[in-house]
């Protein structure tokens, strides 16, 4: 086994996340409950502003129509809140330095434009540390569907086999393994330096 490329997940691999915060924020802005939030959230419109079927006022008009009408939701407010879910980076970031001499490193994440650009690039540096990242709303495709790890690995010119995926989801690390890809499912930072351990791509 010759593994030349790591896969890095985003969200709840190198960020942690927490819906809370944005379901509380726009409760507080609508005076709705959260509960009722959650059940009106349209989930099939979030999938298609992930993979770039939707502009962002696109897809804040649709959440806002999902939602008990009237409601008094704003755009900034509800972009706010959206930008909420972020919360920080994890220790497994400061795997990148050690990695980045040794190996190419890639984000391979489901993701937004804001989130990207009003967030991860605002204010984490780990970028520095990655040679390129593919997200889902610029390659139009989403984990686990085949095709965003096929285009990834023929972005990054590689191959299944040299790659190495590391991603919280259970589904996306069974569709990498299917592909050809070598994966650990995340858990947490320690069950994964044990498993790069093992994998002899760790000290």
């Amino acid at each position: 086994m010759v593994i030349k490329h790591i896969f890095f997940d985003l969200g709840g691999v190198l960020l942690d996340i927490d819906h809370l915060q944005s379901l509380q924020f726009w409760s507080d802005c609508t005076d709705l409950s959260i509960d009722v939030i959650k059940d009106h959230f349209p989930h099939d419109v979030n999938e298609q502003y992930d993979i770039g079927k939707l502009t962002d006022h696109e897809f804040f008009r649709a959440v806002k129509d999902a939602l008990p009408q009237p409601n008094c939701l704003k755009e900034d407010d509800f972009w706010r809140g959206w930008n909420k879910l972020i919360v920080a980076e994890t220790e497994t970031v400061g795997l990148l330095p050690i990695f980045k001499n040794s190996y190419k490193i890639y984000l391979l994440s489901n993701t937004n434009p804001k989130h990207i650009k009003h967030v991860v690039e605002e204010k984490f540096s780990f970028q520095n540390n990655v040679h390129k990242a593919f997200y889902s709303f610029d390659l139009g495709c989403k984990k686990p569907d085949e095709a965003i790890y096929l285009k990834a690995l023929k972005l990054a010119g590689t191959k299944p086999e040299e790659s190495l995926l590391i991603d919280d989801m259970e589904e996306n690390v069974a569709q990498a393994r299917n592909v050809g890809f070598h994966t650990i499912h995340y858990h947490d930072h320690k069950s994964t330096v044990d498993a790069l351990r093992i994998m002899n791509l760790l000290n």
